[in-house]
């Protein structure tokens, strides 16, 4: 009596095992990523700085330029940069700063308008100095919660491609040697 032999796996079931065991996993790398990315741009580093900025000096300076500019790509979100340029001294050096927040002056379109109508309007303001060095400063040193919120979205992101990578992995785990294609044994 001969053994029963097993046909062999289809291509399809070795398309998809490598697709769950490779694809997945990379998808959700890269997912991963751009959420953490994201999580420390939009939450973690300006609230380091704004707490980092509470005992700074107030200072007055003199606005150079103040301009708007829309976002890079498309693949960034949708807000706008404000640019500025200032003068300021401490002591008696000058100095020049381009910072405007933590945010790196990033606002939503009717915001950043507003923003700029207002620097324009007014030629002189207060800028906020870090006593131990004049050179780091920002005008506002404020968390705007509108960009902090872009946090959350990330975040997801975030989950997203660990839960994906994590997938990925149990997949790869748990595949028979035999969903592999290999080649048929010789008599």
């Amino acid at each position: 009596m001969s053994p029963i032999r097993q046909l062999p796996p289809s291509p399809f079931a070795a398309f998809r095992a490598v697709a769950l065991g490779i694809g997945l996993p990379l998808i959700g790398v890269g997912l991963l990523m751009a959420g953490l990315l994201g999580v420390v741009s939009y939450g973690v580093l300006p609230s380091v700085e704004s707490l980092r900025s509470r005992g700074w000096q107030p200072v007055e300076a003199a606005i150079e330029s103040v301009s708007l500019q829309g976002p890079p790509s498309s693949l960034h979100p949708p807000l706008d940069s404000v640019q500025i340029r200032y003068r300021y001294r401490v002591g008696d050096v000058d100095h020049d700063g381009i910072r405007y927040d933590p945010h790196d002056g990033q606002y939503a379109r009717d915001s950043s308008q507003a923003i700029v109508a207002g620097l324009r309007a007014s030629p002189r303001i207060t800028v906020w100095v870090n006593p131990s060095d004049p050179e780091d400063v920002m005008v506002f040193r404020e968390l705007r919660w509108g960009v902090f919120l872009f946090t959350f979205p990330a975040l997801a992101l975030a989950l997203a491609g660990g839960l994906m990578l994590f997938i990925g992995m149990l997949a790869w785990s748990q595949a028979k040697p035999g969903a592999w294609p290999h080649k048929p044994d010789q008599p």
